[in-house]
């Protein structure tokens, strides 16, 4: 998102430090990354995994995966994506790396070791509290003005790091970022057939270089268990919402928790 990341560049102007821009995709999104280095982030990642047909859970675990090996004091992430749209994919990373978070900030300041931010409720209303660094953020759009990117800068940009990584190199292979099939054929099959025919079909996938979705479509196990739709629910983002809003929940009893103790 390029309002969190015009966020990351000004606060690494103003107090220094470094910005890793960071996207979980095919090579063609190389390009986006290319563009955020022109704007001024000091290194990007790719994580080689077309998740087009995953759900925001299994994103959210590879960039887990991903921000545990690396150092941070703060993670930004625009508000939603483009392709989920589900606003929920920060929380859940948040919650994995067990960090602070807060969603829809409209104005942020980094100050001895906390980040104090204002976020945006229903009806335009605001909210204003810190939290201790590392923390995690959800960018709202319109927070700044994304810089314009020369021609110069995207052509320096080539000189920077472009890293790209596979699953297996984060600790994780398709079988280990399917835990919904796993649980909704293990209600039919039981749960440890579930947990092979589950491998199985991630391995074809990977061999066939097809998308677990269509591997599970194309099994005879899972179709005699599962519907079209059913498969089609599995691969659904907004499945996750319920996950999300018990997150939430959880996170903000556990802010009102810690303002009642200072």
């Amino acid at each position: 998102d390029e309002y969190a990341l015009e966020a990351a560049v000004q606060l690494k102007e103003k107090l220094g430090g470094t910005v890793t821009a960071v996207t979980v995709g095919p090579k063609e999104w190389d390009d986006v990354l290319r563009r955020a280095l022109a704007m001024g982030a000091d290194r990007a990642i790719r994580i080689d995994e077309d998740v087009v047909t995953a759900d925001s859970h299994v994103v959210a675990r590879i960039l887990e995966a991903l921000l545990r090996n690396l150092p941070y004091a703060l993670i930004l992430f625009g508000a939603q994506s483009e392709d989920f749209g589900s606003g929920q994919l920060g929380v859940m990373v948040a919650e994995m790396l067990g960090i602070p978070h807060a969603t829809l900030v409209v104005s942020l300041q980094v100050k001895e070791g906390e980040v104090r931010v204002s976020r945006e409720l229903e009806g335009g209303v605001l909210e204003l509290y810190s939290l201790k660094l590392p923390a995690l953020l959800t960018v709202q759009t319109g927070i700044n003005r994304p810089r314009y990117v020369s021609f110069a800068s995207i052509k320096k940009a080539r000189e920077k790091e472009l890293k790209v990584m596979s699953l297996g190199e984060l600790g994780l292979s398709p079988e280990t970022l399917a835990p919904l099939i796993m649980l909704e054929l293990g209600r039919s099959i039981g749960k440890q057939t579930a947990h092979k025919v589950t491998a199985d079909l991630a391995k074809k996938a990977l061999e066939q270089g097809i998308t677990l979705k269509e591997a599970l479509l194309a099994s005879p196990i899972a179709s005699e268990h599962l519907t079209p739709r059913q498969i089609d629910d599995l691969f659904d983002p907004y499945r996750q919402v319920k996950v999300c809003s018990k997150i939430t929940r959880d996170m903000v009893a556990i802010t009102l928790k810690e303002r009642e103790e200072d």
